[in-house]
């Protein structure tokens, strides 16, 4: 069932991408995306608009693009690289459905909820429109779920594994969780601190915990180091991913802060990220400093401030279909077309966040505790609990992260298998409920 899934979620995306992918236009992060890629793809190095060395952007899917780009130069079909790149990114959407579909029968005795989670991935709107864009978030989505397949299946084993088997799912959990960090660093990191509280709290004890905790942190250092010497030696400073850090603060915390994204005059620096590699490391911390002394000068407004970047953040599901118009470079759909397209998405959203919120109080009421078991293995309804409270964990914290920065649609994204998982269990919470057979009173003759 799992390919089946993942053949419908890679057609529906494949079909789009077909009909209606479009190359960017404009200074935005897709057209700066592709020239990073570009200078890859040359053998120029990751460099800046300006052809400077640069790390101001998680390298992970600039690399990507580089390397479809050369694949696809390599059959002689560079111009058609748009197309190419969403039709891969319309595969990584199948891959990720078909992972869910795995994740999904670790959460319940029933094969049907990993279908139903994978089907509501599959057929997400603003997911679809994404996969025709030069963004990262078809690239994080598929090895996150990709972490989160391999995390339950390593949570919920009942038997000790091979030899072989433990070393395949730990290769997949070491470079899933290698990619999501090149690619959205922020995001993986809350599974961490996610996974560890539950797996404690489902009772499978300290040393499956520790043991969990340290299978990410090597991953996360899999793609930490390689990039952080390139850094050393390229940037000549320490950086450990990259130097937009102080950008994102700022724009989350300056006088006149909307919680979400706006450029500002208070974010401004004499020199910009493009002007070399030391400019760029120094405006790095210069404007996180700046944004410290404005919140310890500010801290009355921060309660408001963090509700509107998360109002900004989970109220809406359509930024695909702004992007898909190049931020209003490109705008080429009529009102009624752009009303219609953004309707269907915040629905869609809606109605799935509503199942998924229903789902954590499923979770929560009914966790479930096995203890003293060997830590080998888990304990069947010891190992549900916790996969299940990985990821009512995992968006938890997926969704303070904006608070932190600044609120955008985009950024409730990487959580958003966590909310499909969520809103199956709730699907299947209903079904049981309604293939329970009723107790008719025996009326007296």
């Amino acid at each position: 069932m799992a390919v089946l899934v993942g053949v419908v979620a890679t057609a529906v995306r494949s079909l789009w991408v077909i009909l209606f992918a479009r190359a960017p236009a404009g200074l935005s992060d897709p057209y700066i995306y592709l020239q990073m890629a570009a200078s890859l793809a040359d053998g120029k190095g990751y460099t800046s608009l300006l052809g400077r060395p640069t790390a101001y952007y998680p390298p992970g899917y600039p690399l990507f693009v580089a390397a479809v780009q050369r694949a696809s130069e390599l059959v002689g079909q560079g111009p058609r690289l748009i197309l190419i790149l969403g039709l891969t990114q319309a595969v990584l959407g199948g891959v990720a459905a078909a992972a869910l579909v795995i994740a999904g029968n670790r959460l319940r005795s029933s094969r049907y909820l990993g279908v139903t989670a994978g089907l509501l991935f599959a057929f997400w709107p603003n997911l679809i429109i994404h996969s025709g864009l030069v963004l990262s978030e078809s690239l994080f989505l598929c090895f996150f779920c990709i972490l989160l397949a391999a995390l339950f299946l390593w949570t919920a084993r009942t038997e000790p594994l091979s030899s072989a088997q433990s070393a395949a799912l730990l290769t997949v959990i070491f470079c899933s969780t290698a990619v999501c960090t090149l690619v959205r660093p922020q995001s993986v990191v809350v599974v961490v601190p996610a996974a560890a509280l539950a797996w404690l709290i489902a009772g499978l004890g300290w040393r499956v915990s520790l043991r969990g905790i340290g299978l990410l942190v090597i991953g996360m250092l899999i793609a930490i180091l390689p990039w952080t010497v390139r850094n050393a030696i390229v940037m000549k400073e320490f950086v450990p991913m990259s130097t937009n850090t102080g950008d994102n603060f700022c724009i989350g915390f300056h006088e006149g802060a909307t919680g979400g994204f706006s450029i500002s005059d208070a974010c401004a620096t004499a020199e910009n990220y493009t002007d070399g590699p030391q400019i760029e490391v120094a405006r790095d911390g210069e404007l996180r400093a700046r944004t410290l002394r404005w919140i310890t000068a500010h801290p009355g407004v921060l309660p408001e401030l963090s509700y509107q970047k998360l109002w900004v953040t989970f109220s809406h599901d359509a930024d695909s279909v702004f992007a898909w118009e190049s931020y209003g470079e490109d705008a080429h759909l009529s009102d009624s077309q752009r009303s219609l397209l953004n309707l269907m998405c915040n629905l869609y959203y809606w109605t799935v966040l509503s199942f998924a919120l229903a789902g954590i109080v499923i979770v929560l009421r009914g966790r479930r505790a096995g203890r003293g078991h060997h830590p080998a293995t888990a304990h069947p309804d010891a190992a549900q609990t916790a996969n299940s409270l990985i990821l009512v964990f995992s968006f938890a914290f997926g969704a303070l992260l904006p608070v932190l920065f600044f609120g955008h649609e985009r950024f409730k994204i990487p959580v958003l298998p966590c909310v499909v998982l969520l809103a199956a269990v709730t699907v299947q919470a209903v079904f049981q409920l309604r293939l329970q057979p009723r107790h008719v009173p025996v009326e007296q003759m």
